[in-house]
């Protein structure tokens, strides 16, 4: 009778998890923001990791890091992309709501739901200095605006007539004095200024995965 309660728990679990493997399908069939591929290389898998995750069931269940990283990258709830009986080890706790830094036509959310583990790395103490920048659709930016001078070498973001845009900045080779801005989008030209003229609003703390 343990055996077959074993079993019938172990069936159940895998009809449940093909249901959760359908409704990812159903869902990236009308949503081309992201295609499979893409997606696996933002969690620095191989380019066919979740094509066999979704068609083979290789591997069963996503591992937690991905989850939390799929989720973020997609606005979905955690939830989403995880089996109901992992679901109540899932705490609201370990959730950052970050809000975006400005109002952009790219995504409807004021907020994005970010795991306490993709910010292991961030001073939660500072958590009230972070927001999100939206460059595109496949880039999301975190900021944080507690961050106005140049450090090091690293990604920031600008803001020039209300209008923001991330920049690569460096120390020039030629005059330590000044310093190069490489505007990340490429319609903007770099260029050279001094440090005292540049107004930094903030420096990027982390980044998806640029496509």
């Amino acid at each position: 009778m343990k055996i077959k309660k074993i079993n019938q728990n172990s069936e159940n679990r895998n009809e449940e998890l093909f249901i959760l493997r359908e409704k990812l399908k159903e869902y990236f069939s009308k949503n081309s923001k992201y295609n499979l591929r893409q997606l696996s290389r933002i969690l620095n898998k191989n380019d066919a990791y979740l094509q066999q995750y979704l068609y083979r069931g290789t591997p069963k269940i996503l591992p937690e890091e991905y989850r939390y990283k799929l989720s973020a990258t997609l606005g979905l709830d955690i939830n989403e992309l995880t089996p109901n009986w992992l679901q109540n080890k899932i705490n609201n706790n370990e959730y950052i709501n970050i809000p975006n830094i400005e109002k952009n036509e790219l995504t409807k959310n004021k907020n994005i739901s970010f795991s306490k583990l993709l910010l292991k790395g961030i001073n939660l103490l500072e958590i009230k200095n972070i927001f999100f920048y939206q460059l595109n659709e496949n880039s999301t930016t975190l900021i944080n605006i507690g961050i106005k001078d140049f450090m090091d070498e690293s990604l920031y973001l600008l803001n020039d007539k209300n209008i923001f845009f991330l920049a690569y900045i460096s120390i020039s080779q030629t005059d330590k004095t000044k310093l190069v801005v490489k505007p990340f989008q490429e319609k903007f030209s770099p260029f050279h200024i001094f440090k005292s003229d540049l107004y930094i609003f903030g420096k990027a703390i982390w980044q998806s995965s640029k496509i």
